[in-house]
């Protein structure tokens, strides 16, 4: 397997240099990750529930899918990734229900460092096939539903889900 490498940035989202996926997780070095809010027609979400075995958070869930996006990679690229990898749907951005929506610096409160966000959401009934090595089970639940949980999400895919949610609401996206 080869080793997954990843850009360290500045708050600019400039790269300063590129590590070990390890070597950023183990000294907590500012990166950039996708976040992708999936929704159904009947306005529930995707929640994915990560596996035992993840290197961050692992058996939480997530209201968002995505990951740590790769060198070389830029966020478009890696929430079509992200999107097919863990949950089976192949698609472009380019497609009508796929919205991009910026980007943010999520500032960590519990160590010195930030993630920089890039922010999508992706509208439609799709039948998904869960990535078994990464998510242990897929739920659709409610806004509502989801905030009640928010403790057992993690920190990072719970504030992209507040974000892309504001975002689309000022896009006068409905959901």
């Amino acid at each position: 397997m080869a080793v997954e490498m990843v850009d360290i940035i500045d708050l600019d989202d400039n790269v300063v240099r590129t590590v070990t996926r390890k070597q950023m997780r183990q000294e907590q070095l500012p990166h950039r990750a996708s976040y992708i809010l999936m929704v159904d027609s009947a306005g529930r979400i995707l929640v994915e529930v990560r596996t035992l075995t993840k290197d961050y958070a692992p058996g939480m869930f997530d209201p968002c899918v995505g990951g740590v996006v790769q060198h070389g990679e830029d966020g478009d690229i890696t929430a079509e990734r992200e999107v097919a990898e863990e949950v089976g749907v192949n698609i472009k951005l380019s497609d009508p229900n796929f919205h991009s929506l910026g980007k943010i610096a999520f500032e960590h409160h519990d160590f010195d460092g930030f993630t920089m966000a890039y922010l999508y959401l992706l509208q439609g009934d799709f039948i998904t096939v869960r990535q078994a090595s990464e998510v242990s089970g897929i739920m659709y639940l409610s806004p509502e539903e989801l905030t009640r949980l928010k403790d057992q999400c993690t920190v990072d895919s719970y504030r992209a889900f507040e974000e892309i949610l504001r975002r689309a609401r000022e896009r006068g996206i409905a959901i």
